[in-house]
């Protein structure tokens, strides 16, 4: 646990980013730019970002990335469009934040007149066409590199966590173990049971198994209507909505169908239940497999879609194969755990759906995570179907790479071992009395 907590440290301080962040309020639109530098006076274009403000009489924040060895900041209030402009706030933040005492700072100026000066607030006036003001940035930059004691508290209290789940884990190996072989050996009758299992779901109906494709085609084109020219939502970024949301949907479609369908799998299948020679630990597993023939024909639907928009495909479109496997897993220790209690508490199958309806909300499907604020955008991506829209969104739009989500990818997999080990220690405790309650 102490290993892991120096390299949950360690990794934290070498991949931060440096960013700095302040708020500008002027009397007219203009372009603000910063500047930095590693050598005192030294500026260049090519070292410098620019940013538009564009809310005369109101506040902005901006927030610049840096390159992490800089040593010298320069602010250019605009180009002498606005005669007052304001400055407050100004910090910056990697692993942890530093605000700036602007009373305490030795900054230097042109072509401005400070007004008033205080410690988070910066009020001045435009004495020309090139006004700014620098300082020397380096024991700021260095200090937001290190964690500060809440921070390592946090990720000590994770250390322990990792131990402990770890521990539980491991301790029940073996079962595990048992499981991935007897499923890997039984391959072929799982397969063969879900192949029969979607067949015979519609097989009432005329239009038959083109029920499982035209339903979500419906739901997609719904929300479409409702979200785009219902709500007139704009595009996500520079990526049609339609692109952005199919594919963020998509996932959904599988997780709601294979939870729902596995949770009630022993009911439905209660005549191999009662089957001594029968391993009904697959059971689960077969209405999964069952819910991915229709999740494999919509991703070749946003194949399809995104091509139409001008998004061909690309390397990073292999990694679904990825994320597919992160899905079955998911659902797999999940549904370990509800079908076995549903058989005892039957009114779990509708607070199931419940879940399932409030989850699609809860999930950034419709709408982008960067709505929220950090606390809240960090609470919503506990939800492990959080990982998953992101990675398909990434496959096929971002081309950002699994690995490249560390926290993310190292939180999924802990929460899906610690899930499917207790959904399955509660499985087969509870495994002796289905027969009983059938």
């Amino acid at each position: 646990m102490i290993g892991f907590f120096y390299v949950l440290e360690g990794y934290q301080q070498s991949t931060a980013s440096l960013y700095i962040k302040f708020d500008i309020k002027a009397n007219a639109a203009d372009k603000y730019q910063v500047f930095y530098s590693s050598e005192k006076n030294v500026w260049s274009e090519a070292n410098s970002k620019i940013e538009s403000y564009d809310a005369p009489g109101g506040w902005k924040t901006f927030e610049i990335k840096l390159p992490n060895a800089i040593y010298y900041i320069r602010l250019d209030l605009g180009n002498g469009l606005a005669t007052d402009v304001e400055v407050r706030n100004l910090s910056f933040f990697a692993v942890s934040d530093a605000r700036i005492n602007l009373q305490k700072l030795d900054f230097e100026s042109n072509q401005l007149r400070i007004n008033e000066l205080n410690k988070d607030h910066l009020k001045t006036q435009i004495n020309g066409r090139d006004p700014y003001f620098y300082f020397n940035a380096s024991p700021f930059t260095q200090s937001v590199y290190h964690g500060n004691i809440g921070n390592s508290f946090i990720l000590a209290l994770l250390s322990l966590l990792v131990g402990a789940i770890y521990y539980f884990v491991a301790g029940n190996a073996k079962r595990l173990y048992s499981f991935v072989r007897d499923l890997y050996r039984n391959k072929n009758l799982v397969y063969s049971l879900a192949k029969n299992d979607f067949k015979t779901k519609y097989a009432s109906s005329y239009l038959g198994i083109l029920w499982g494709f035209i339903q979500p085609l419906i739901t997609i084109l719904t929300y479409w209507f409702v979200f785009q020219v219902g709500l007139r939502s704009g595009n996500v970024g520079d990526v049609p909505f339609i692109v952005w949301f199919i594919a963020g949907i998509v996932p959904w479609f599988f997780f709601s169908e294979a939870l729902i369908g596995a949770t009630n799998v022993f009911s439905e299948y209660s005549y191999l239940v009662k089957k001594v020679l029968f391993r009904i630990e697959l059971l689960p597993f077969v209405k999964i497999v069952s819910a991915g023939f229709v999740q494999l024909f919509f991703i070749l639907f946003i194949f399809i879609v995104h091509g139409f928009y001008g998004y061909p495909p690309t390397f990073y479109n292999f990694q679904l194969i990825y994320y597919l496997i992160c899905m079955i897993v998911l659902v797999t220790s999940i549904t370990f755990l509800t079908s076995a209690v549903m058989l005892f508490f039957k009114d779990l199958n509708q607070i199931i759906s419940v879940i399932v309806q409030i989850g699609f909300w809860f999930t950034p499907i419709g709408w982008p995570v960067s709505m929220l604020s950090d606390f809240w955008a960090k609470l919503f991506k506990l939800n492990p179907m959080y990982y998953i829209v992101q990675g398909y969104r990434d496959s096929f739009i971002n081309q950002v790479l699994f690995f490249e989500r560390p926290y993310e990818t190292v939180y999924f997999w802990i929460f899906c071992f610690f899930m499917f080990t207790v959904g399955f220690k509660i499985f087969e405790k509870l495994k002796p009395h289905f027969s009983d309650v059938l």
